[in-house]
């Protein structure tokens, strides 16, 4: 877990997690980059539904809008691909929500008889300051349990078939 401020005092939080599905790079990108793999794979209080979304397979500019429930409220959220390099990169922006800005990047590669899957999530909480403190105290924990949640989940069911 990493913290970066820059240089206009925004506060970004990075958090990354590497796991090894036993699987081939082709099937983890194709798994992970399905929108509907990723309702199946969050966490159930997060009570993920899909508004609406671009029809299609995932690619650069794909859109979908999202509603969940996170830090007690319901958010609506619209999500937009931003890089897809096929079995290597899949990034998405999320805007609107609790966040003023939130991306997902997942990376693939080869290893050991299977995929080194990498997820980094970096966001920024509204409020500057304030909202750094309510990310330590509360949300970083809440989305660092989300994303276990979640890597796990893709684990079981793309190792299960």
């Amino acid at each position: 877990m990493n913290t970066v401020i820059n240089r206009e005092m925004n506060f970004l939080t990075r958090l990354e997690k590497s796991i090894v599905i036993k699987a081939p790079v082709e099937k983890v990108f194709a798994f992970v980059t399905d929108l509907d793999n990723f309702l199946r794979t969050s966490p159930p209080e997060m009570e993920m539904k899909l508004l609406s979304r671009d029809e299609g397979p995932a690619r650069v500019g794909q859109k979908a809008k999202l509603k969940a429930k996170a830090g007690g409220q319901v958010w609506e959220a619209e999500t937009e691909v931003m890089e897809h390099v096929k079995n290597k990169k899949h990034t998405v922006r999320q805007s609107g929500g609790a966040m003023k800005k939130f991306t997902e990047t997942n990376l693939f590669e080869p290893a050991d008889g299977g995929t080194r899957l990498t997820g980094i999530i970096e966001y920024e909480l509204p409020y500057s300051l304030l909202g750094k403190v309510v990310d330590v105290l509360k949300v970083r924990k809440d989305i660092k349990k989300a994303q276990d949640y979640s890597t796990a989940k893709m684990k079981e069911l793309i190792e299960k078939g």
